[in-house]
């Protein structure tokens, strides 16, 4: 479930790299299609709802789940951006660091301990990170440091979901998560929206459906296992993406590309696989 959640979040941040690009007519602000991403996305989590009308909502935590949103927002409209000028793998690979990044606001906002295996993982994955900045000369790609910044909103945004789900269900999340999202996200339409052809609207759609799929197959596959057990699955999202990147649009990742993008996802694996050990004892 956790594989099949992936290819769905590949399929998303693959359309909105088509709908960014002009490959389907004049090109999208990536604004508009974050909008589309948390607006189609709650319509698809109402739709998920329905088969658990009898169960109760509680009370939400709204501080948290606004916090949580901001941060979301923030994240996911410099990816669908980043997408457009680098190579999607890249950006996809650097948003992985997010796990790396929760690790390290845990220590002060948590006031977790990190035991030194996994802050040899974290180094290691920020060397992947240097693969895919590619400095040359001292010049980075500005694309390329901004998916740092989203990765470490993702980072922030782990830290809320811990909170809140020691509070709520995790289909509640999603249906708030979605529906502050797409308020949120509504503001800068005002400025930027156009009008979309029909294909496009087609487009729009299915990345807010297809995200939110994905959300659902997660969820449910951490209800059938550990979260620290499935989240490793989450990474061959990479593998997709490169795959539609190669078959639709004939590019292929260099040796940057790979190197980087292999070196992130063993990090975060490996301390995946420390964290499931440590619940354990």
């Amino acid at each position: 479930m956790a594989v099949i959640a992936s290819f769905f979040f590949a399929t998303s941040t693959f359309l909105s790299k088509i709908l960014g690009g002009g490959f389907l007519g004049d090109a999208i602000h990536p604004l508009q299609i974050t909008h589309s991403r948390f607006a189609f996305g709650f319509l698809g989590t109402l739709i998920i709802l329905i088969p658990f009308g009898k169960k109760r909502l509680t009370r939400p935590h709204f501080s948290l789940h606004l916090g949580r949103v901001m941060l979301g927002w923030i994240g996911v409209s410099i990816m669908f951006n980043a997408i457009v000028y680098i190579p999607a793998p890249d950006a996809i690979a650097l948003t992985f660091m997010s796990p790396i990044f929760a690790m390290l606001f845990s220590i002060f906002l948590l006031q977790e301990n990190v035991e030194k295996q996994r802050w040899l993982a974290a180094a290691c994955a920020f060397i992947g990170v240097i693969f895919l900045l590619r400095p040359n000369s001292w010049h980075i790609s500005p694309m390329a440091f901004f998916c740092l910044i989203a990765a470490a909103a993702f980072g922030l945004e782990i830290i809320c979901i811990k909170s809140l789900t020691k509070r709520e269900r995790p289909i509640q999340i999603l249906l708030f998560s979605n529906a502050i999202g797409a308020i949120i996200a509504s503001l800068p339409l005002f400025y930027i929206a156009t009008k979309p052809s029909l294909s496009q609207w087609v487009g729009l759609i299915s990345v807010g459906f297809l995200m939110v799929i994905g959300q659902a197959f997660f969820l449910f596959a951490i209800q059938k296992s550990e979260a620290s057990m499935v989240s490793p699955y989450i990474y061959t999202t990479l593998i997709f993406v490169v795959f539609f990147d190669l078959i639709f649009l004939g590019t292929k990742p260099d040796l940057n590309s790979i190197s980087g993008g292999l070196v992130i996802v063993a990090a975060c694996i490996y301390m995946s696989y420390r964290e499931s050990v440590i619940k354990k004892t």
